[in-house]
């Protein structure tokens, strides 16, 4: 099958471009075509603990070169969507890259006067954190998710991720949070609106059918299945939504 050539490539990390700690074969060819072609793409991701440049360096052991404008993470979402409501006091809950990426906004020590409690993976939390962003939430702060995930591959297996934090404060609070990272179409937007490429020129590259392929489902863009990571084809035969395209390896991207 034929896959179509697009103008930009929003593209997963995690499953797509490594495993792990492990290379993925082929995902070092693909991104060299697209470097040496010219051709526009973005790593999307739902870290918020590290900032674009920490992510490229990151990269690099994988062999991938890239540099960090070609990464946007849920961080980077999540600021454009609290300049577009206007914020600017927040309580963060969240490590070193949230935190340096919302930089401009008054981050506070307490709950009073905040316009929104922004979650991130926090692996330092505490239920000091927890019960002023609770206070916050329930004074009327919104609150905000950079990401659903519920779990954190790590060399070690799975650990807890973001998901949790925020399902605690959606409980205690009674308040369904704002999700920024994939598959909302938040994070899809605004990643599409730092170009002038129509929907039907963008694809959205990912592993995982509940992350990747629905944040394209949702954002309105063609969807390419890799079968390199969490879903497999059989995975996607009970979908109601299929993927545009299923690949085994980046490589039948290579033209």
């Amino acid at each position: 099958m034929s896959v179509k050539q697009y103008k930009l490539y929003l593209i997963d990390l995690d499953g797509t471009i490594y495993n792990g700690d492990k290379k993925i074969k082929y995902a070092k060819e693909f991104v060299d075509y697209l470097n040496t072609n010219n051709i526009d793409y973005l790593f999307l991701t739902n870290n918020s603990t590290r900032q674009p440049k920490e992510v490229a360096e990151h990269l690099k052991n994988f062999d991938i070169d890239t540099s960090e404008e070609h990464v946007f993470t849920s961080s980077d979402a999540t600021k454009i969507y609290l300049k577009g409501k206007g914020y600017k006091n927040l309580y963060v809950i969240g490590e070193s890259g949230l935190k340096n990426t919302l930089s401009s906004f008054n981050q506070k020590e307490n709950e009073d006067c905040v316009d929104a409690v922004v979650v991130g993976l926090d692996r330092k939390l505490s239920y000091d954190k927890l019960a002023i962003a609770t206070r916050a939430i329930l004074k009327g702060a919104e609150l905000i998710g950079t990401n659903p995930d519920t779990l954190l591959p790590t060399a070690n297996g799975f650990m807890p991720s973001n998901g949790g934090q925020v399902k605690y404060l959606e409980y205690a609070t009674s308040t369904p949070a704002t999700f920024i990272g994939k598959p909302s179409k938040i994070i899809m937007e605004s990643a599409i609106n730092l170009f002038s490429y129509s929907k039907d020129e963008i694809v959205m590259i990912g592993d995982n059918y509940d992350t990747d392929i629905m944040a394209g489902i949702n954002g309105g863009i063609d969807t390419i299945h890799v079968q390199t990571g969490v879903t497999s084809v059989e995975d996607l035969e009970s979908k109601a939504h299929k993927p545009t395209y299923s690949i085994k390896n980046l490589f039948e991207l290579v033209k």
